[in-house]
């Protein structure tokens, strides 16, 4: 079990500075205001325009009370903690090291997501922003729930709620890609929650109810078979290769609000579970480490050949979640490594999920507002963002790679040091934003006059970016047991050539690649630009070919039983037809004879004597 930090000990009470039942506003906030958003539609047509607009307008300030918990809550203290013993088998939710800032930044994203649709006019006669802030404000309810979730029963329900409300997310504009992505999404969500909620079972009927027991509990109610549920239900959501299939597909398809979210945020729930429940064990770190550092590359190779920005941007979220799963799985293999390792995992997911979610964002931006006088700061706030998921020096993406490459110093990886090979991940983080900036460059702009909620919650967020990651690393995030935090980097010479080598490495790839291509040195498929040479989802195409071929043949299959059987049936009919038939012909036959033969009386003296000649043998024989 990796390193929980503790959820309350008296030794760290203090004086509370806010009320325990401030958790449970956090949670029910975005769940009444969901309600009166349905409810709004037993008014008539008017009433319920205005009620939904107002409600779509003030839908940000949902996410206030989890901001002031996180800033206000001091993790291990009694008043950061909350029991509710009448809901389901005795609720319990906390505030601790880890969830504290992954709850800021789920708020702070979610909180940009509202504003950034708070602008669409609603009408009466299309899905308008309405929907979109409910199945918003459901997921966020889920996804907070999933980080102060105490017990494995409240855990499980969080985790459910906020998987099947973001399938309103990816189906919001009703294409035939948002169909078959949410479908993908859907079939992908229930796979996953049916492996979460066995492995939760095994673990509460081992006695691992609350999550401080689930350590002992992991270690004797089937590992093996927990780490296997946990590797697959979790895998799903965090992007795991090959369960990452549904990431390429739902970005693309969603609003780019909830693309923000479902990148920025969601995915950190694949991470709080593994943090929370995933069994220690040498053989199941090295198979997550496989798993891990193949995502982290591979989805670079793939992520290059795209043509829409956020299919890009989605192979950049496998890759850099890659990069998180590798930290979980050196705590898995060495366990005196997990509290340094899950604390630079939760460091570089609080930058990743502002910087990603401020790429996001800035899609429509770039589209609406870079040119103009808005044109100079939009380009810096991507600017920005892009050289911070990188990893660029003085960023918050190179302050995540040092703390992690300190935590994982001295592992190897097939003899090589897992320090040197993690630096490689921003190479490909420099491939894909080049791409990424090169295709959004060329798409299609739509300018606005005005700035509205879009243009201002991605400039939130880009702000946030830069200051709050810094702030959670540096004074949140402490070893649970020393409560020291993390080294924050000198920028030495050596620390900042250390985070300026793999960019450099990148963009000399990206230019022998550029040049490749226009010397026609590379194959046409691969520099077309009406159609990806690999289609988004990758395997899951392959899948899809393999599961058609199979129905295909399974048809042709079921189709020859069918006439093989169909012939046999013909056959049996027409033997008992003729049999039935020859019968019916020996019938008239006889009748036509025995009505001739009873005209002349012969029959009747045949019969006679037959019958008297028998009749005399047996009573000969009896005497």
């Amino acid at each position: 079990m990796l390193a929980t930090p503790v959820l309350f000990s008296p030794a760290l009470a203090s004086p509370p500075l806010f009320s325990p039942s401030l958790i449970a506003v956090s949670l029910v906030t975005p769940l009444v205001l969901v309600l009166v958003l349905g409810l709004a539609g037993l008014l008539r047509p008017g009433q319920a325009f205005t009620l939904r607009r107002r409600l779509t307008l003030f839908a940000p300030l949902a996410v206030v009370p989890a901001v002031l918990l996180a800033l206000l809550a001091e993790p291990g203290s009694q008043a950061a903690a909350l029991e509710v013993p009448w809901l389901l088998f005795g609720a319990h939710f906390a505030v601790d090291l880890y969830a504290r800032p992954l709850l800021l930044i789920a708020a702070l994203l979610y909180g940009a997501g509202l504003l950034a649709i708070s602008w669409i006019k609603l009408r009466d006669t299309e899905r308008g922003s309405g929907a979109l802030s409910a199945f918003l404000l459901l997921s966020y309810s889920g996804n907070i729930g999933t980080y102060l979730a105490a017990d494995a029963a409240s855990f499980y329900l969080s985790f459910a709620l906020m998987s099947f409300s973001a399938a309103g997310l990816v189906i919001h504009y009703r294409t035939p890609a948002a169909r078959r992505a949410t479908r993908v999404y859907l079939v992908m969500s229930v796979l996953s929650e049916t492996a979460i909620l066995a492995a939760l079972i095994l673990l509460t009927s081992a006695g691992g109810f609350l999550l401080t027991d689930s350590a002992d509990a992991a270690g004797t109610a089937h590992p093996g078979l927990i780490q296997g549920l946990l590797f697959f239900g979790f895998g799903v959501k965090a992007g795991t290769v090959p369960l990452h299939v549904w990431l390429p597909l739902a970005h693309p398809a969603a609003p780019p609000a909830a693309s923000a979210v479902l990148s920025g945020a969601m995915v950190k729930a694949g991470l709080i579970g593994w943090l929370r429940f995933l069994p220690e064990g040498e053989t199941a770190g090295a198979v997550l480490m496989a798993l891990a550092l193949t995502g982290a590359f591979a989805a670079v190779v793939l992520g290059v050949l795209q043509h829409d920005p956020k299919v890009v941007l989605a192979y950049s979220t496998i890759s850099q979640m890659g990069f998180i799963t590798a930290l979980v799985a050196v705590g898995l293999m060495v366990p005196e490594l997990q509290a340094a390792t899950s604390a630079a995992a939760v460091i570089y997911a609080v930058h990743h999920g502002l910087a990603k979610g401020a790429l996001f964002l800035g899609v429509p931006v770039v589209k609406h507002y870079a040119r103009g006088r808005t044109g100079i700061l939009v380009l810096l706030g991507m600017l920005g963002a892009g050289l911070a998921v990188a990893g660029a020096p003085l960023t918050s993406g190179a302050f995540g790679k040092y703390v992690s490459k300190e935590a994982v110093s001295g592992i190897q990886v097939l003899g090589v040091g897992l320090d040197q090979l993690l630096p490689l991940v921003a190479t490909g983080s420099t491939l894909l934003l080049l791409r990424f900036a090169a295709v959004l460059w060329t798409a299609d702009r739509d300018p606005r006059r005005r700035a509205d909620g879009e243009l201002f919650s991605w400039l939130g967020v880009c702000a946030a970016g830069i200051v709050v990651p810094w702030v959670i690393g540096a004074r949140w995030v402490t070893d649970p047991v020393q409560a020291e935090g993390v080294a924050v980097p000198s920028w030495e010479r050596s620390t900042l050539w250390d985070a300026t080598w793999p960019i450099l490495l990148g963009v000399l790839l990206a230019g022998l690649a550029w040049g490749a291509a226009r010397r026609g040195w590379l194959p046409a498929r691969l520099t077309s630009s009406e159609k990806a040479a690999i289609p988004p989802g990758d395997l899951l195409v392959a899948e899809e070919s393999l599961l058609r071929r199979v129905g295909s043949g399974g048809g042709r299959a079921l189709d020859g039983a069918h006439g093989f059987t169909h012939a046999a049936a013909q056959r049996w009919g027409s033997f008992w037809s003729s049999a039935a038939q020859r019968g019916r012909r020996g019938v008239s036959w006889t009748e036509a004879r025995l009505g001739r033969w009873e005209s002349t009386g012969l029959t009747l003296v045949v019969l006679l004597s037959v019958v008297t000649v028998a009749t005399m043998l047996i009573a000969g024989r009896s005497l």
